[in-house]
């Protein structure tokens, strides 16, 4: 299988594992960014797995059963970790703005490359301790325009926009991988040897959005 291409970049901010309050946003060539990330990192995912091979191939021994749920599931995100964690999960975004389409993105979400799309780049935390780092990539022309409009305040995780919207999501083409990622590792809290989770799959909402999302997650979410 062929690693995706996906996310081109990531970005972290700080290294202690932990999201300062403080933040300055600025602009830059049309893209809002948060000049605590210190820099891009390109990252190569292995190959990826359906959830069906991933629950047959993988020992249970190396990804514990709450992970193993997290990375299969078919629900909202949000919910799952504020379900885990007993409490509100919030948004902290590292970089937003207006971008073309990527190739792969754009065929794997069936638009046109380099149209114009949505994506940014979040931790989604509880009580400061970073769960996952996610990327979304929305095509503009899918977005409804009150949808639009609270994805770029970068308030809110996409989750609970979607339960606002009271229409159901349908998540496809799930894949399954791990990425090694020094900088990401370190951000999380783990060693930066340690090779990461990740997901990536397709989100719709009818007359609502298409999105093309990719998360990892934390090795530390199982402690």
């Amino acid at each position: 299988m062929k690693s995706p291409h996906l996310v081109k970049r990531f970005c972290e901010d700080g290294v202690d594992g932990h999201v300062r309050s403080a933040r300055v946003l600025t602009r830059l060539r049309g893209l809002t960014y948060d000049p605590r990330v210190i820099a891009p990192v390109s990252t190569t995912p292995q190959d990826w797995a359906t959830a069906e091979d991933f629950l047959a191939e993988t020992d249970p021994r190396e990804v514990s059963p709450l992970l193993r749920i997290l990375l299969t599931s078919d629900g909202s995100m949000t919910t799952l970790l504020e379900a885990l964690c007993g409490g509100r999960i919030d948004l902290d975004v590292v970089r937003q703005g207006e971008e073309p389409i990527d190739d792969d993105s754009a065929r794997r979400l069936g638009v046109r490359a380099h149209d114009p799309a949505i994506t940014r780049h979040v931790w989604l935390t509880h009580a400061g301790r970073r769960l996952v780092y996610a990327v979304s990539v929305l095509p503009i022309a899918s977005l409804s325009p009150s949808l639009a409009e609270e994805i770029r305040r970068g308030v809110e995780p996409l989750g609970r926009l979607l339960d606002a919207c009271g229409r159901p999501a349908v998540r496809d083409g799930l894949r399954i991988g791990r990425i090694h990622n020094p900088g990401l590792a370190d951000a999380l809290g783990a060693p930066p040897s340690d090779p990461l989770w990740c997901r990536r799959y397709r989100l719709a909402v009818e007359q609502a959005l298409t999105a093309s999302i990719f998360e990892v997650f934390s090795p530390r979410l199982a402690d």
